[in-house]
């Protein structure tokens, strides 16, 4: 370094200005939407199985065939098309994006803690009880027993989202 550099005058440059504050409402309702997106895939890859074309149908259901076994016996069919999910991904799904989006209804953590395996337990036992072949597949405690889990489970997410993007106070 040359003398003249060491004896320059430190330039410090104006500080950038501040981001613009992000827009919380804008979030929330991109992150509510997002959850409410879930029921309304499943409800328009019913209608493309029922409706066509193929090709939008298998690409749509894709999703669906990587988190559900979708046995025939186990889907239920709407139109004559067999739904994308088994009756029990349906109520967990379903419930979840629904119960999200509406951000309802908003259980404390607290009860949450105790609600939850309750919930679980009451589907292991339906699981365990018609896979022992005590019941026949009957797709309304099937559809129960899912959203006993996601309905809490989605309001706490819902209400977490609410909570957690209001507004801040000016």
């Amino acid at each position: 370094m040359s003398e003249e550099e060491i004896a320059a005058p430190l330039v410090v440059s104006p500080a950038a200005p501040p981001a613009p504050p992000w827009n919380r409402g804008a979030a929330r309702r991109l992150a509510r939407a997002s959850l409410a997106s879930v029921a309304l895939w499943i409800a328009l890859t019913t209608l493309f199985r029922a409706t066509g074309p193929y090709a939008l149908w298998f690409y749509f259901d894709l999703p669906f065939r990587v988190i559900c076994h979708q046995l025939p016996e186990r889907v239920l069919t709407i139109a004559g098309a067999p739904m994308p999910l088994c009756s029990r991904c349906l109520g967990i799904w379903g419930g979840m994006s629904i119960a999200g989006a509406l951000a309802w209804p908003v259980i404390p953590i607290k009860a949450l803690r105790i609600v939850l395996p309750i919930a679980l337990g009451l589907m292991a036992l339906e699981v365990l009880t018609q896979d022992l072949g005590w019941h026949p597949i009957f797709h309304p405690t099937r559809i129960l027993s899912g959203l006993l889990v996601s309905i809490p489970f989605g309001g706490a997410l819902g209400g977490l989202i609410v909570r957690e993007l209001r507004d801040p106070p000016r």
